[in-house]
């Protein structure tokens, strides 16, 4: 049983976007996946997985009280195996305490073989309870500095792996980085996975469908669950 992490430096790298497809990718090979959104006033992957009809209760829900855990969770009619706690479409009514997120997400991991965390807040949980905490970037000067500040203040070498997310055919020279072993050095992350460009994944995620078979962008995500399981996969760049 693992919990992993989806986190980035700045807004708009597709942190959701990755933990939907990686979720659902997990699951195609048999494991008990959730996703969950530990965060307030912003609600995006149950319409990137296609559930926003069916959600009754939320994650803020859980953590004032007024329902049980079973109640709040969403199960996708399109992915076998994947399932979903939403965030809260507004801010909680009291502010989380130190220990409430991690008290959630060790209850979330009894029940399932993976719980995902995406948009995870470090100031309520410590970087320690995540077996990985994948730090998105896209290529993008502002992007890059700001993933490497972010991993500095985690200070979890050992768990931090990075995705470099919306990679055109072609990157556009940018400030002090001219490769992909730039960007490595710059955050300063081990690299679990490229992916590129994709018209197809953007179709996919704005009308909550899987990714066509055989393409590169589904054999990417396949991939990078691979190597969040400990197998050894190739790394795709084009």
């Amino acid at each position: 049983m693992s919990i992993f992490a989806i986190a980035s430096g700045k807004g708009g790298v597709g942190k959701s976007c990755i933990a939907a497809y990686t979720a659902a990718a997990l699951a195609a090979t048999g494991k008990r996946v959730l996703l969950s959104e530990p965060r307030f006033g912003f609600r995006s992957l149950d319409l990137i997985i296609g559930v926003q009809d069916d959600i009754l209760f939320d994650f803020s829900d859980v953590i004032e009280v007024r329902c049980e855990i079973p109640k709040a969770i969403v199960k996708t009619s399109s992915w076998k195996n994947l399932y979903l706690l939403p965030g809260p479409p507004a801010p909680l009514l009291q502010p989380l305490e130190w220990g409430q997120l991690e008290w959630l997400l060790q209850l979330l991991q009894q029940e399932y073989d993976i719980v995902i965390a995406d948009g995870i807040n470090f100031g309520y949980v410590s970087p320690e309870i995540f077996h990985t905490i994948m730090l998105v970037v896209t290529p993008e000067s502002l992007s890059v500095r700001s993933a490497a500040m972010h991993n500095v203040t985690l200070n979890a070498p050992e768990q931090v792996r990075l995705i470099i997310n919306n990679v055109p055919a072609r990157i556009m020279p940018i400030h002090s980085v001219r490769d992909f072993d730039d960007i490595i050095d710059i955050v300063g992350a081990r690299l679990l996975g490229v992916i590129p460009h994709s018209p197809s994944l953007q179709y996919a995620s704005n009308n909550a469908i899987a990714l066509n078979d055989g393409s590169l962008t589904l054999e990417v995500f396949d991939n990078i669950a691979a190597r969040l399981m400990g197998q050894s996969r190739k790394l795709l760049v084009r």
